[in-house]
């Protein structure tokens, strides 16, 4: 079974079922509460966060944690065959485009009408900057979208795509402008929002720190243009040092993280997704401790571990070659037994995130190494790494320190970046991890090795020759040629087929105007 689409009616009618807050006289679970028989400000904001996650949460991470090689298909089943190995069509993973379309865009404009008509600012200020992410979303993973003409059927019922880096990127923009000029109305505002807001419990501060971080991921989209920008943004501060994530979730059916809910509920085998050798290999070898956060520990180390017998690292924690099924049973060449790869480790109350705060930090870093600005990014650099080692309760000083694994590099801009980009890698396992893609495909980190061959699956004490530690590899099996990796989706189906201003489909190899070429 190739998954090309989730019931998203399931997931976010769970996400939006009245036991998500065990509160009964807030959502009626009778009624579909993403079309509900009257609309209000307090049932469209939570319908709206809801189906913001519901897409990214699920598809988003899954493709991220593939494509960026934390995970890979697992050699006993077939579930994600076609992703790994980037076999994609018009028909892939079109949920992206119906779900933001059909249901979150729809809802933010309705929203906005009512919230102009009550003066709901704080309500309208929220919206606005959802509607921002949502479009930020969909323009890095198609290009050109519908977006002047969007959600107009009467007027526009074939809307025209709009160009990505002329017109699309400074809509929104100017959203956030608006979201961050709209401050004071918001704080100030009549209609009373906690509950209702799934990310941030109506608190308009981190709202507004959300949006200035967002805005600073747009713009750096394209640096050298938006140089003035990005500096000031940065010295002004009040980046957001929180996460931005959806947390409130339910150990019951269709009620918890929707990856987990897919991948671990709803399927019959929990042995698609396993540890990647090519994320693993790298965790040990810094003897990094999140490792025990992403990956649950082999069945073989249990069982030897249970005999009063010795295990190494890789036997607690076994990864799979990218894309590569080698055989389950023991004796083969390259075999890896079920018993000796590691589950990736999933739990229903996984956060599902916007945006992460060792991200923002890493922006940041970013930020400070283009301007020139050494000590500002190594500064940045360090919050970055702290952040995203406190999110799993470890202390990241001696990873800092001088001589520790992770230790800042400034000899060429070249040596921040990639230092910067591979700890901003690493910090979106199990968070952003689509991100960690857009990021790939915007900078060219991680690297892809151009070894020919890499660490096979049989090798338990040491690495191939030649490995590169913190490049991605190859697929074992692809559609695409050596070095390749896909930068963004296809046009999806359902556009095409409908919409005569639908270009024609974008080569998966060819990139969009932000990426590296």
């Amino acid at each position: 079974m190739k998954l090309k689409k989730i019931l998203i009616t399931t997931v976010i009618t769970g996400i939006l079922s009245t036991s998500f807050f065990s509160c009964d006289d807030y959502l009626d679970v009778n009624d579909n509460p993403n079309y509900p028989t009257e609309a209000t400000l307090q049932t469209l904001l939570p319908s709206i966060g809801a189906t913001t996650i519901a897409q990214i949460g699920l598809n988003g991470a899954l493709i991220g944690s593939m494509w960026m090689q934390y995970t890979t298909q697992g050699n006993s089943t077939n579930q994600y065959n076609s992703l790994v190995n980037y076999s994609l069509t018009v028909s892939s993973y079109n949920t992206f485009w119906t779900n933001a379309y059909a249901n979150t865009l729809p809802d933010i404009k309705i929203l906005q009408q009512k919230a102009e008509e009550e003066g709901a600012w704080n309500y309208w200020l929220v919206s606005k900057i959802l509607e921002a992410y949502n479009y930020h979303f969909l323009t890095d993973l198609y290009g050109d979208i519908p977006f002047t003409e969007a959600l107009q059927a009467k007027e526009h019922p074939y809307p025209k795509y709009d160009d990505s880096k002329t017109v699309v990127y400074p809509g929104i923009l100017a959203m956030l402008d608006e979201a961050i000029a709209k401050e004071a109305a918001a704080k100030s505002a009549p209609n009373p929002m906690t509950k209702e807001d799934y990310y941030f419990n109506g608190n308009i501060d981190r709202w507004i720190s959300f949006a200035k971080s967002l805005k600073l991921k747009v713009l750096l989209r394209d640096f050298e243009a938006n140089k003035g920008q990005i500096s000031a943004l940065v010295d002004a501060g009040g980046l957001l040092e929180t996460d931005c994530a959806m947390t409130a979730f339910e150990d019951a059916i269709n009620k918890g993280n929707p990856f987990y809910e897919y991948n671990i509920r709803q399927l019959n085998t929990q042995e698609n997704v396993r540890a990647c050798h090519t994320f693993t290999e790298f965790l040990i070898a810094a003897n990094d401790p999140r490792i025990e956060q992403y990956y649950e520990v082999t069945n073989y180390a249990k069982s030897e571990i249970a005999a009063g017998n010795d295990v190494t690292v890789r036997d607690i924690y076994g990864g799979l070659p990218c894309g590569t099924k080698p055989s389950t049973t023991e004796g083969d060449e390259d075999a890896v037994p079920l018993v000796k790869s590691s589950r990736y480790l999933q739990a229903y109350n996984d956060p599902a995130y916007l945006m992460n705060n060792a991200e923002v930090a890493f922006m940041k870093a970013e930020a400070c190494a283009r301007l020139g600005d050494k000590a500002k990014a190594k500064a940045a650099y360090d919050d970055g790494v702290t952040k995203a080692f406190g999110r799993w309760g470890y202390d990241a000083s001696a990873f800092i320190a001088g001589d520790g694994a992770y230790a800042f590099k400034d000899a060429s801009l070249t040596d921040m970046l990639g230092c910067i980009l591979i700890q901003k890698w690493v910090a979106a396992a199990k968070a952003n991890t689509w991100d960690a893609f857009f990021d790939r495909n915007r900078t060219g980190f991680p690297q892809i090795s151009r070894a020919d061959k890499v660490r096979v699956s049989n090798i338990t004490t040491g690495l191939t020759p030649g490995y590169e530690l913190g490049a991605l590899v190859n697929p074992g099996n692809t559609e695409l040629q050596a070095g390749q990796i896909p930068l963004h989706l296809l046009v999806p189906q359902n556009s095409s087929s409908y919409n005569p201003n639908a270009p024609e489909p974008r080569p998966l190899t060819e990139p969009l105007w932000w990426q590296v070429k």
